[in-house]
């Protein structure tokens, strides 16, 4: 498959996947999900759906509770492929393969490190502009 209807599939496959979890799906072990991904390999047999679980304030990161949703998910695979193939009308339809999506946490984590850092400076006594002009004086 070219990259261009590659990535017309990805999209459609994203917006669809994350319809029917949310709204069709009605197994209890799965809270409101977000598709942030869907990677397909190049001859469109396998796709690779990264999710992110929402909670009302932040994301969960619980282990349990995540492992719990991806084996909902894949319990489900069939259902989704099935709903998803009569959506999106192609010649095969790919094995769907559910992962973590760790991209918000990584972030989540950095600004932890950065506010450190900050509060380490402001501790030493060096104020942010400060340290930011004798680098560029170097």
């Amino acid at each position: 498959m070219d990259e261009i209807r590659l990535n017309r599939v990805r999209s459609m496959m994203k917006d669809e996947l994350s319809l029917l979890i949310n709204r069709e799906m009605k197994d209890p072990r799965v809270p409101m999900v977000t598709v942030t991904n869907v990677e397909l390999t190049r001859d469109a047999k396998q796709a690779t759906v990264f999710i992110s679980i929402i909670a009302v304030n932040a994301t969960y990161t619980d282990p349990d509770l995540i492992k719990q949703v991806l084996e909902a998910l894949t319990d489900a695979k069939g259902f989704l492929r099935k709903s998803l193939g009569s959506i999106m009308q192609l010649r095969f339809m790919p094995d769907l393969l559910f992962k973590e999506d760790k991209g918000l946490e990584n972030t989540l984590r950095v600004n932890e490190i950065l506010k450190q850092l900050e509060a380490e400076k402001k501790a030493a006594g060096i104020a942010p502009e400060a340290a930011d002009a004798t680098k560029k004086s170097e």
